[in-house]
């Protein structure tokens, strides 16, 4: 009798354990970064059926790049299933490719801190899908990479070879641009959910994918890690640099599960 109260008693603190190890539905709003404690400050799940306009507003609609691409309100927008969507498509009648593309500029914009994104990329060559971090400073050529880095937290310009890449531009877009870049060769374009995060720190940038670190800068080689708050960007184009995708197989997109961002406690 006593062996039998035993082994009850031994399942049942099992399996009050068990219940104890599963994680809380919110366990994710306090991480742990390479020692450090960060807390949740921007979250979006894209629940619903529109785009909250209390987080993101859409990239104005304009030409991009050289192939006739031009960012169109109508490749952004909500499944209805949990996911944003930022498109590609061709439009015979214009002759224009249309991509999608929205911001968080004067919504939400932070300096320093752990910014992810939870996504599939293009399936189809010769465009490229974009989390990136945006600034108006970045245009300012007197200090380098302190007042205005424009950081490319993941690009995916390569899809025929497997890669991602994670760039940081500074000093404007002529003749006194900056730029550091990353190519990482990461199975990433099978049409299923990665993550892509960048730790931004005083004295650095480490890039992620799917939790693996893929690159780390220093301050001194980026001039100085950007000390101004940046806004979030989530975009699709295309560019002669990088094919231009076949209009018979558009139009293609990106799904995006979440987007989270985290500042140290």
């Amino acid at each position: 009798m006593l062996k039998k109260f035993s082994a009850v008693f031994a399942a049942i603190i099992a399996m009050l354990t068990a219940q104890q190890e599963i994680p809380a539905e919110d366990s994710y709003k306090n991480i742990e970064i390479e020692g450090k404690n960060y807390t949740l400050s921007f979250e979006d799940n894209f629940e619903g059926d529109a785009i909250d306009e209390t987080k993101w507003e859409q990239c104005p609609e304009q030409k991009r790049q050289d192939l006739n691409n031009y960012w169109d309100n109508s490749m952004s927008y909500l499944d209805g299933e949990g996911n944003l969507i930022i498109g590609m498509s061709y439009d015979e009648s214009s002759d224009r490719f249309l991509s999608g593309g929205i911001r968080s500029k004067g919504k939400f914009e932070q300096a320093y801190g752990y910014f992810e994104i939870r996504c599939t990329v293009n399936t189809v060559p010769g465009y490229w899908t974009a989390f990136w971090l945006m600034g108006d400073s970045v245009v300012d050529e007197t200090m380098g990479g302190k007042n205005g880095t424009e950081i490319d937290i993941m690009e995916t310009p390569y899809l025929e070879r497997g890669e991602v890449q994670n760039t940081l531009n500074w000093d404007g877009y002529g003749a006194n641009h900056k730029s550091l870049g990353n190519i990482s060769k990461v199975g990433i374009y099978d049409g299923e959910y990665h993550t892509f995060s960048l730790l931004w720190t005083k004295n650095e940038y480490v890039f992620y994918t799917d939790g693996k670190e893929t690159w780390r800068t220093n301050a001194s080689s980026a001039q100085g890690t950007c000390e101004v708050p940046l806004f979030l960007k989530i975009t699709s184009e295309t560019g002669s640099w990088t094919g231009t995708p076949d209009p018979k197989n558009l139009p293609d997109f990106m799904k995006i599960d979440y987007v989270r961002v985290y500042t140290e406690e």
